[in-house]
């Protein structure tokens, strides 16, 4: 599907991730930008999907709707369009795939941070040793 592949090609490439956990985080990034989608209002939903049409009519025409790179690439291009709210397509997929990428268990260990889950824990246990204070 044409959505998965634009998501797979919005993922940075740094951190370096095995192909098994990339696949997991693009996966994991699809969902989300799926669920934040049917959240969104009505007018929101339906005005993302029409602007996706035509990036995948546009992609098609450009020869980059295979994935990778030059569906990157054309992602770029087609928000450089001068039409009304193009642009729009492009941050909202890249802001919430990357939203979605930082925020994996294996990204974050590879760069240093504490998972969602360990930082819970830590806040759990500060408040602990507050209210048995």
């Amino acid at each position: 599907m044409l959505f998965d592949r634009t998501i797979d090609a919005a993922i940075p490439d740094w951190p370096p991730l095995t192909p098994a956990d990339r696949d997991a985080a693009a996966e994991r990034a699809a969902e989300f930008l799926r669920a934040q989608l049917r959240r969104a209002p009505l007018h929101i939903r339906v005005g993302f999907g029409g602007l996706f049409v035509a990036f995948a009519i546009f992609a098609l025409f450009s020869g980059a709707a295979a994935g990778g790179p030059r569906l990157s690439q054309a992602l770029t291009s087609f928000s450089r369009l001068r039409l009304p709210m193009v642009g729009g397509l492009e941050r909202v997929i890249r802001s919430a795939t990357l939203l979605s990428f930082f925020e994996e268990p294996s990204v974050l260990a590879l760069i240093g941070e504490t998972t969602p889950a360990e930082r819970q824990e830590e806040y759990r246990a500060r408040r602990r040793a507050i209210v048995e204070a």
